[in-house]
């Protein structure tokens, strides 16, 4: 139960994670946002991926951190 309780207590990491990354990674492949933040030629897509997760998680972290999301 506790395990249960520690997951769902971190909700919001898993949210920036899980969802949120993966979002804003769509977002800027389907975009014209690509042609105005031009990356280099050698990144693959799951950097980028990759990275928007990161971005996700540390969003989420602060978050749960602070108790609010904005």
């Amino acid at each position: 139960m506790a395990f249960i309780e520690k997951f769902l207590d971190l909700l919001p990491i898993w949210f920036g994670i899980g969802f949120l990354g993966p979002v804003l990674a769509e977002i800027y492949f389907r975009t014209p946002l690509n042609r105005y933040l031009p990356l280099p030629a050698a990144t693959e897509v799951s950097h980028v991926y990759g990275a928007c997760m990161v971005f996700g998680g540390l969003y989420g972290l602060a978050a749960w951190k602070t108790g609010r999301w904005i």
